[in-house]
């Protein structure tokens, strides 16, 4: 444990092993519901290929983003980038040469994006049968529970029984003029926006409330 932890603040591996701990924060939260898996989710067609260009976005599909949430496929990457750059330092850098942590870095990536593909691609049936599913068992008007710590305008996520099936986890904003409400609120889903997939719900005033 020792050597491990020497070896992950060395200089050159310490960016990606920082990198690792902000993935490891990431899923906490994630868990916690203070974040939503989908919070770095983009759509490539619009996005990477507008800012980057077609050559890295086609290089961006090799490891399925948009298929798999963005987030899966980063905390893969940085996992498996983190793993092959120790590994190679550890064993054939014993000189600690910054010359040869540079081009492991590169090897990293590209071992890591290979490993990337391969762990995600059993992913993409699965990820395409879910989505189908939302799509073929609509939830606007159906009611629903607060499961993050919180829901507002800016994120949430809202759980809605289904007669057939799990219930659906669903990404949900409150109306801008709406104030936030805590976990276990009940509320109502409004409408969807196609573009982001984001549901807008409408939180349910409590008894209490209405007296």
């Amino acid at each position: 444990m020792k050597e491990l932890w020497e070896q992950a603040i060395l200089s050159y591996n310490l960016p990606l092993t920082i990198l690792l701990g902000l993935v490891v924060v990431f899923w906490i939260f994630s868990l916690l519901g203070a974040v939503g898996m989908d919070a770095l989710d983009i759509d490539l067609d619009a996005d990477v290929e507008g800012n980057l260009g077609d050559v890295p976005a086609a290089i961006l599909r090799v490891v399925n983003p948009g298929l798999i949430p963005v987030t899966v496929v980063l905390s893969i990457l940085a996992l498996l980038m983190w793993v092959s750059m120790m590994t190679l330092n550890f064993y054939f850098n014993p000189a600690q040469s910054w010359v040869l942590a540079l081009g492991f870095f590169v090897a990293s990536f590209f071992l890591g994006f290979i490993g990337t593909r391969l762990l995600t691609q059993p992913l993409v049936p699965l990820m395409k049968r879910l989505k189908d599913t939302e799509i073929v068992a609509p939830v606007i008007g159906q009611p629903g529970v607060v499961r993050s710590i919180e829901l507002d305008s800016k994120y949430g996520q809202v759980e809605v029984e289904r007669a057939d099936g799990a219930p659906a986890i669903l990404n949900a904003r409150l109306s801008a003029d709406s104030p936030a409400v805590p976990r276990g609120t009940q509320v109502v889903i409004v409408s969807r926006d196609e573009k982001s997939g984001v549901y807008l719900a409408l939180a349910i005033p409590s008894d209490s409330e209405i007296s």
